[in-house]
């Protein structure tokens, strides 16, 4: 698609609180590299408010991302919703299109376009991968290993009540462990997935004995601020190779752009620093 012929567009976020998104310094960078005259807009507002805005100003927008807390508010103003967005049960990108709504989700993708870019040639059949939480970050991470046809998925979570909620949706193509086996079982995994926000800005850090886990097994931890979790570290300590949340969080944004505007922009050394330098 040229950017020449493109008229000015408005892009948006959808959450509360917002104060500290980083999607309009991506999403501002693409468009000057782009050459996109367009502005990308911070709605903050809350679950009353989202009822006026897509009464009254939604057919403003070319293409808005959702965040939390209303990842699931919105699915009730779609008009179509995509299968991964039911299947992960949120939505984090709208499109309008010839004045109808289309909810999808960019997470799965984003996810595996971030792996993959760490280790293009991941033999995933032979996986033997852990997942660590239950909530929609969780169940993104599952739907895109599941479309890779992953060895063996196991799921843990401190909550058991959210834990159960998955196996109603992805049934016997996982398997339940509970928390308490977690460093017990370790070994067997070559690759770990941090779903949770624990460790972000270095808060209630999850911590595991990373003493028998396979040496190049990887270790991903979802949460990118700081850089590197003490579970990265502790993993890396070990002989693991690490991964923060940093590829995902620019894969789905640059998912988003593909499903506005038929561009997927590419994940460039200079946007990662720019993300960096706001942590």
């Amino acid at each position: 698609m040229s950017s020449k012929n493109k008229k000015k567009l408005k892009l948006g976020i959808i959450g509360y609180p917002l104060s500290h998104t980083l999607s309009p310094k991506i999403h501002e960078y693409w468009l000057k590299l782009h050459g996109i005259s367009g502005t990308y807009e911070i709605l903050e507002v809350d679950e009353p408010g989202l009822d006026k805005l897509f009464s009254d100003n939604i057919s403003d927008y070319r293409g808005l991302n959702v965040t939390i807390p209303h990842k699931v508010n919105v699915f009730k103003y779609m008009h179509e919703v995509s299968e991964s967005a039911k299947i992960i049960g949120a939505i984090n990108c709208i499109t309008l299109d010839n004045n109808k709504l289309i909810g999808s989700n960019t997470d799965a993708d984003g996810f595996m376009d971030g792996l993959l870019s760490f280790d293009k040639d991941l033999d995933f059949g032979k996986m033997n991968v852990l997942v660590i939480g239950a909530g929609g970050a969780s169940r993104a991470v599952i739907h895109s290993l599941l479309m890779k046809s992953t060895g063996q998925i196991t799921v843990t979570n401190r909550s058991k009540d959210r834990i159960a909620s998955l196996e109603k949706v992805f049934e016997s193509e996982i398997t339940l462990m509970d928390w308490e086996k977690l460093n017990k079982d370790i070994s067997s995994f070559n690759l770990i997935i941090n779903c949770t926000s624990q460790g972000m800005q270095n808060n209630n850090d999850i911590l595991l004995n990373f003493s028998s886990i396979q040496q190049g097994s990887v270790v991903v931890d979802l949460v990118y601020n700081p850089l590197q979790t003490k579970l990265l570290t502790d993993a890396k300590s070990h002989g693991c190779r690490i991964l923060n949340g940093i590829p995902m969080l620019l894969n789905q944004a640059a998912l988003s752009w593909k499903h506005w505007l038929g561009i997927k922009p590419d994940i460039t050394t200079d946007v990662i620093r720019i993300i960096e330098s706001k942590l």
